[in-house]
């Protein structure tokens, strides 16, 4: 946290206890924690305003999706995409040409 170890926070902490008191303390964190909090909505409503000041039409829009067709198991009728090779509902094969085993080149020497 802000590139601070244990140790250094331990002695921070120590430190501040000893300068400002038991008293007075609780109340200086507690002011603390006010203005980050202010700090941190100031800069969202910064953000939010340099969002806003800039058109929409850079922002490029998400290209489709790509369309898979589907297909039809003769076995069980369950409809699976075009890229599966076996039925996951049945196991059954569903294209034969995939089925047959590809001719193999002869080595070459």
């Amino acid at each position: 946290m802000f590139g601070l170890d244990f140790e250094a926070l331990v002695i921070l902490a120590v430190l501040a206890f000893i300068l400002f008191g038991p008293e007075k303390l609780p109340e200086f964190a507690a002011k603390a924690g006010y203005y980050l909090a202010k700090l941190r909505q100031a800069t969202t409503e910064l953000s939010q305003q340099a969002q806003c000041s800039f058109p929409d039409n850079l922002k490029q829009p998400p290209p489709p999706a790509p369309v898979i067709a589907a297909q039809i198991c003769p076995f069980c009728a369950q409809e699976v995409g075009k890229d599966f090779t076996f039925c996951p509902r049945c196991g059954h094969r569903l294209n034969e040409e995939a089925a047959a085993p590809a001719p193999q080149q002869p080595l070459a020497s």
